[in-house]
C-alpha cells in the first residue's frame, strides 16, 4: 500500500475514534445531556454510533496488525473507509430487533427503562462481530418468517375443513 494511502488511513482512524467516543458521551442519556433529542432518537444514534465504535476496533485492530507486518493491501482500502457504515446500519437492524422483542429477553419497554450500558454494548458487539451478528439475524428472520410453519398452517387448516 502506498505511504500515502497508508497516512490518510491512520489520520481516517485517528478522526474517526474522536468522532465517536465525543458522540456517545453527547448522546448518553442522563439529566443534564446536551443534545436536546428525545429519548427514542437519542436511544436510536446511540445503537448506531455503538455499532460504529464495534466496527471502528475491528478495523484499527486490523489495520495496525497488517500495517505492522508491512502487509497492507490496496485493495482493502475501501473496506478500512466503508466498515464503520456496515457496523452502524447492523446495529440499527440489531437494536430493532431487541425492541421489537424478536430476540428471546428482550422487552418492547418505554426508553425510560432501557439499559444504555445492554443498549450499546450489544450495539458495538455486533458492529465488532457483524458476521455472527448477521448469522443471528437470519436464524430470527428464519424464526419469524418460516416457510415451515406456513406449510404447518395449511394442513392444519385442511385436515379441520375436511368433513
Amino acid at each position: 500500500m502506498p505511504f500515502r494511502l497508508k497516512i490518510s488511513i491512520a489520520a481516517y482512524i485517528t478522526a474517526l475514534n474522536v468522532s465517536l467516543l465525543t458522540s456517545l458521551v453527547l448522546l448518553w442519556p442522563g439529566e443534564a445531556s446536551p443534545v436536546g433529542l428525545p429519548n427514542d432518537r437519542r436511544f436510536l444514534l446511540l445503537a448506531v454510533v455503538a455499532g460504529a465504535l464495534g466496527s471502528y476496533i475491528h478495523l484499527a485492530s486490523s489495520f495496525v496488525e497488517h500495517a505492522g507486518r508491512q502487509c497492507l493491501d490496496t485493495t482493502w482500502a475501501w473496506w478500512y473507509f466503508l466498515r464503520p457504515m456496515v457496523g452502524s446500519a447492523l446495529a440499527m437492524t440489531v437494536y430493532f430487533v431487541l425492541r421489537a422483542g424478536l430476540i428471546s429477553g428482550a422487552t418492547s419497554e418505554a426508553t425510560n427503562s432501557l439499559n444504555p450500558y445492554g443498549i450499546a454494548a450489544i450495539c458495538a458487539l455486533s458492529g465488532m462481530f457483524s458476521r455472527q451478528a448477521t448469522e443471528k439475524l437470519r436464524d430470527v428472520f428464519g424464526k419469524v418468517c418460516s416457510v415451515e410453519k406456513k406449510e404447518e398452517l395449511t394442513e392444519l387448516r385442511e385436515q379441520v375443513d375436511e368433513p
